[in-house]
């Protein structure tokens, strides 16, 4: 076996903040793996034609734990749960309670019978889900499963205060966002020296900034400025990042370091591990806990995406596991593998969100969301391995994730650009395990090397979850709407003199605006409504759309003026 290291890990001692797996893995390690539970297919929920940003399109729901302690977090978060019902035009906010202990394939059929529920209209089905309680309250699985036909996020505090404190800051942005066009996009690296985060910056982190710089030339990355932090020839400490992200407007944050694992004698008890795992590492230069973000400013009204490994919690077992202890079995890893182990869950332990994400979401101060990982974060989500090809940076399907964020889409939309990977490299994964079972046959070592790279991939991807509401966006005045012209014959009747299609002189525009607003209601089908009224439906479809701009936009200027 080939001892090149090509598999690297997010992960420090808490203890001296020096690297669990500082030489890294050859990729050949991956190569041992078994079939995970597959994702359940995507059913076309949602109406893809449709604003994915807009709650009446697309609506918006809650998953509770069942029993009193859901009914009580419930109560906690009712005024969000008030303005979400007004901005989906005041249907219900569908409420989903659910057992505290799910496996991935209970998760997978509570997703096709109680999600999937054919009973229930598509239209109602709630594309944006907000969990509401700790890993041991809702199944970290059923999280996972659901972001296949939807964008989940959840939050979860250690008491009463943190979802309120939450709510709070989330309804007060949204109330007066700040008053800037373009919100700052920071990239951060704690440069400590370490084969992990020095792969990180070389294949993430310095190409995304060039992509993004260069797309921002051309109007395809919409943030205000682009800014490195991290000098990568000086020692790094929190001083810096907590200068820049301390004050001023909303900005969108991608930071890559390692997270605090177990130090080398192991947590002293299950509270120290609630602590401390997933801290933030800067090496020799210090480290940033839950504590330290409690009640300092840290990216006021921002999004966070954080790179490290339980940077978002610790589940109740490790996808990795069983494969580490092969590894350490079979003897070609020896301590680098015992290292790891150490900070993984113990039988019995309890999951939980980390506390960093945690005390930053409850901070009045700080962001709106944090993106991050519930397991052994590796570096296989931004450099898939190949033996056919060699390694491939992936770093677009970050620029995107955070080109969506600045440009103010609701962050699950941003989010999901992550799930929709997963989402892929499942469905490759399982066609591979498909064929072997078929031909009953072993697979080449080429397909081998394939599936265990599609393994990494997959596990890695899935780890990483969004903490907070996924509706939540980021809370900055958009530019003002160009001003609407008004509306001329041809854009009311651009179909006139087409075969098939009626005469301008059959369609009064009066006629013609009940059917746009019986498409804006939503409670029928556009074909149907296009039928009835005699209307192109694809022509119908555009002028609701000219149609509810343009109000938006009266809205808009007339908000402006009372302000």
């Amino acid at each position: 076996m080939t001892t090149t290291p090509s598999l690297h890990l997010l992960l420090s001692h808490a203890d001296d903040h020096q690297p669990a797996l500082a030489e890294g893995l050859a990729d050949e390690a991956a190569h041992r793996v078994t079939a995970p539970t597959r994702l359940p297919e995507a059913q076309n929920l949602r109406d893809l034609g449709r604003d994915p940003n807009d709650l009446r399109d697309q609506r918006w729901g809650l998953i509770v734990p069942e029993g009193e302690a859901g009914k009580r977090l419930e109560a906690l978060v009712r005024p969000l749960i008030d303005k979400r019902r007004e901005e989906q035009g005041g249907h219900e906010v569908r409420v989903y309670r659910v057992p505290a202990r799910m496996d991935p394939d209970e998760a997978v059929r509570w997703h096709r019978h109680v999600y999937q529920d054919e009973s229930i209209p598509e239209s109602e089905l709630p594309f944006y889900q907000l969990i509401l309680g700790d890993l041991d309250q809702v199944p970290l699985a059923l999280q996972q499963v659901q972001m296949v036909d939807g964008v989940v996020g959840r939050v979860a505090f250690d008491d009463d205060r943190g979802y309120e404190a939450y709510v709070d800051k989330l309804l007060r942005w949204e109330r007066a966002p700040a008053p800037i066009p373009r919100a700052r996009s920071l990239f951060f690296t704690a440069h400590d020296g370490t084969g992990a985060t020095t792969l990180g910056y070389q294949a993430l982190v310095s190409p995304g900034l060039t992509i993004a710089r260069k797309d921002s030339e051309h109007g395809g990355y919409e943030a205000g400025d682009i800014v490195e932090l991290g000098d990568p020839h000086r020692r790094p400490n929190p001083d810096e990042l907590l200068a820049a992200v301390a004050t001023g407007d909303p900005a969108v944050l991608l930071s890559l370091s390692h997270g605090d694992g177990a130090p080398r004698g192991g947590w002293a008890s299950a509270d120290e591990q609630r602590r401390l795992q997933g801290a933030m590492s800067f090496g020799s230069g210090g480290v940033l806990a839950g504590h330290d973000l409690a009640a300092r400013s840290f990216l006021p009204g921002g999004i966070w995406f954080m790179f490290a490994c339980y940077g978002a919690g610790t589940p109740d077992t490790s996808v990795y596991r069983p494969w580490l202890e092969g590894l350490r079995q079979l003897g070609h890893y020896g301590g680098r593998v015992d290292s790891v182990l150490r900070s993984l869950p113990k039988p019995g332990d309890r999951p939980f969100v980390a506390s960093l994400p945690k005390a930053v979401l409850a901070n009045p101060d700080g962001p709106i969301a944090v993106m991050g990982h519930v397991d052994l974060a590796w570096s296989y989500s931004f450099q898939e391995l190949d033996s056919s090809v060699g390694p491939k940076n992936r770093v677009r399907r970050f620029t995107s994730l955070l080109n969506h964020a600045v440009r103010r889409d609701r962050v699950g939309v941003a989010f999901r650009e992550l799930a929709v990977c997963a989402i892929m490299a499942d469905t490759e994964l399982l066609t591979l395990y498909a064929r072997q079972a078929a031909e009953a046959t072993d697979l080449t070592p080429d397909q081998k090397a394939r599936l265990g790279h599609l393994w990494m991939l997959r596990q890695d991807l899935i780890g990483y979850i969004l903490l907070g509401d996924p509706a939540a966006r980021l809370p900055i005045t958009p530019a003002p709407v160009v001003e609407a012209r008004p509306l001329t014959a041809h854009d009311l009747f651009p179909f006139a003199g087409v075969v098939g299609t009626p005469s301008p002189t059959t369609v009064s525009v009066e006629r013609l605006e009940e059917a746009i607003c019986h498409v804006l209601i939503g409670e029928r089908g556009t074909k149907a409504i296009a039928q009835e009224y005699g209307i192109d439906r694809t022509e119908l479809e555009r002028l609701a759309g000219l149609y509810r701009d343009a109000g938006r936009a009266a809205i808009y200027r007339d908000r402006k003026l009372r302000m």
